[in-house]
C-alpha cells in the first residue's frame, strides 16, 4: 500500500491508475452502469484525450478520459475538483461533442450511446434538497416522465456527500466513492480493497506510482498547481469584495486563470447568471 496519504483526485494519480489500466477503469464504469441496470462492459478502448498533469500552460487542470466499448458506447470520465456552478452545462456540452460524430452517409439511429461520468470534489446540488451523492440524468418528458432516448446518460458523483458505512453494506459505487474520498481512513481502505479486486489493484498501482521519482514529481506539481489555483481564486474574490466585478475580472486575468473558470467564479461570487457574467468577462478580458 502507499507510503503516504495520497490525494486520489490528483490528476497525475488519476491518470496513472485509470488511463493506463483498462480493467480498473472498466470496474469504475460498471459501478455506474450497475446502478442503471444497463449491460455491464467487459472491455474498453481508450481514445487519446487525457491531459498530462505537467502540461498546464496556465490553464485549468482537467483530466478527461474517453473510451469506447466493444458495442460502440462511448464513456467520458472527468475528475473535477474545482467548484464550478456551470458544471451541469459543461457536462452536457462535452457530452454533445462526444455524441455528435456521424460520418457522411450515416443515419441518426447509428449514433452511439454516450455516457458522461463526473466525479466531483464539491457539491454541485444543494445538500439540503439533494442529499444523495450520486445523480443520473437523461432526457425525459417533464409531464409524463417518458424517456426521449436512452443514448444520453450523465452521472455526477459528489464526493463531499459520501457517508462512510460498514464495508459489507457498501455497493460498488460506494466503495469507489470511499476510495476517492479523503475522509476514508487507510484501515477502511484496506478492508475495501480486500473486498474489491479492482480497488485492490488500483492501490497496488498507487504503490508503484509513489516509488517512482518522476511520477512523484508530477504528483507534487499537480498538487502545487491546485493549491496555487485555489489561492489565486481566493485572492481574486477578495479583490472583488473590495472593489467590485471589474476588479475581480482584471485580477483573474492578471493571474492567468482560465476564462471558463473566471466566468463561473464571477457569476457565483456576485450571484449573476452565467451569460451575464460572460458579458462582463468578455468585455474586460
Amino acid at each position: 500500500m502507499t507510503a503516504f496519504r495520497i490525494n486520489r483526485t490528483n490528476d497525475a494519480v488519476f491518470k496513472a491508475v485509470f488511463a493506463k489500466h483498462p480493467k480498473i477503469t472498466i470496474a469504475l464504469i460498471n459501478a455506474f452502469f450497475e446502478f442503471q441496470g444497463t449491460e455491464l462492459i467487459a472491455d474498453i478502448e481508450f481514445i487519446d484525450r487525457e491531459i498530462d498533469a505537467d502540461e498546464y500552460e496556465g490553464k485549468e487542470s482537467r483530466l478527461d478520459i474517453l473510451g469506447r466499448t466493444a458495442t460502440g458506447t462511448k464513456v467520458n470520465i472527468e475528475m473535477q475538483v474545482n467548484s464550478l456552478a456551470a458544471m451541469g452545462e459543461r457536462s452536457v456540452y462535452y457530452w454533445a461533442r462526444n455524441y455528435a460524430d456521424l460520418k457522411r452517409g450515416e443515419e441518426y439511429d447509428q449514433l452511439n450511446r454516450t455516457v458522461a461520468i463526473n466525479i466531483l470534489g464539491f457539491n454541485l446540488f444543494d445538500v439540503e434538497k439533494y442529499s444523495d451523492m450520486h445523480s443520473c440524468f437523461g432526457i425525459y418528458d417533464v409531464k409524463t416522465g417518458c424517456q426521449l432516448t436512452d443514448k444520453l446518460e450523465i452521472h455526477f458523483l459528489e464526493l463531499l456527500k459520501f457517508k462512510g458505512k460498514n464495508v459489507k453494506e457498501m455497493n460498488r459505487m460506494e466503495k469507489w466513492a470511499a476510495y476517492f474520498s479523503p475522509t476514508t481512513s487507510e484501515e477502511e481502505l484496506e478492508k475495501i480493497a480486500a473486498s474489491d479486486e479492482a480497488i485492490k489493484e488500483a492501490m497496488e498501482v498507487e504503490d508503484v506510482f509513489t516509488k517512482d521519482e518522476v511520477a512523484k514529481r508530477s504528483y507534487e506539481k499537480a498538487e502545487k498547481f491546485r493549491r496555487d489555483q485555489a489561492a489565486q481564486l481566493k485572492y481574486a474574490e477578495k479583490k472583488g469584495e473590495e472593489k467590485g466585478i471589474k476588479a475581480m475580472i482584471l485580477t483573474l486575468k492578471e493571474l492567468n486563470v482560465d476564462k471558463a473558470i473566471a466566468i463561473d467564479k464571477v457569476s457565483t461570487h456576485f450571484h449573476l447568471q452565467a451569460n451575464v457574467a460572460k458579458g462582463y468577462v468578455e468585455t474586460n478580458w
